[in-house]
């Protein structure tokens, strides 16, 4: 579906198929939200990029849509995920951010509040010119048209659009004085969008940290 179709689907949710309850850009914002919110909880939209690695340079940017890392390698070999925790109890009696040589591990944590990734150790020259290769979970791009469709245009997220549709619906109904009608109307636009999430994570969720599923309780409504 596109943006138009998908207005109209989370409308028809809405009880509001002449679009009068919201305005044509509230039901726009709310689908913009739903995507987003669709990748970060699913972790079922990915993309690669590759960095070109400097001698004696350990921190690189991340991409802009970077959610979460799925797979790190350099020059074709995996390397692994580590947290300065555990580097600082296998270096207790050195400083672990000095060390140089043929990176084998990486950082890519919130800890700076920036979008970086840090290679362990340093790369020396032997790395230097090679290619940081990073398949990562990703944000989707806006939908900036009514032709425009979620997700990047992915073919393999088609079977997603209703859940956004949901919970774009769920988001709007909360604007609204909470009848009972309402409540148990976001109480089902909800489930289902927890429904197909769950399912998007057992597809998709070869991620290297273990994937969670979620459930419609985790989830506030207010």
């Amino acid at each position: 579906m596109n943006r138009a179709e998908m207005r109209a689907l989370t409308s028809n949710f809405c009880e509001d198929p002449n679009i009068s309850k919201f305005t044509v850009t509230k039901y726009n914002d709310a689908l913009e939200l739903a995507q987003k919110q669709f990748s970060v909880d699913s972790k079922a939209l990915y993309k690669t990029s590759a960095i070109t690695v400097v001698v004696n340079t350990g921190s690189y940017d991340l991409p802009t849509d970077y959610i979460q890392d799925k797979l790190v390698m350099l020059n074709g070999i995996k390397l692994e995920p580590i947290s300065r925790q555990t580097l600082g109890e296998i270096y207790k009696s050195r400083r672990w951010d000095t060390l140089t040589g043929t990176p084998r591990n990486y950082i890519s944590d919130p800890m700076e509040a920036q979008k970086k990734i840090i290679l362990v150790p340093i790369p020396d020259s032997v790395s230097d010119g090679t290619d940081l290769q990073l398949t990562y979970v990703a944000i989707p791009t806006a939908m900036s048209s009514d032709a425009s469709t979620p997700f990047n245009s992915s073919a393999l997220m088609t079977e997603y659009h209703i859940p956004v549709c949901s919970y774009a619906a769920w988001l709007l109904l909360g604007y609204l004085t909470p009848t009972d009608a309402i409540v148990l109307k976001r109480r089902d636009l909800i489930s289902s969008y927890v429904s197909k999430v769950n399912e998007a994570i057992q597809t998709f969720g070869d991620t290297p940290s273990e994937p969670m599923s979620i459930h419609p309780r985790d989830i506030r409504v207010r």
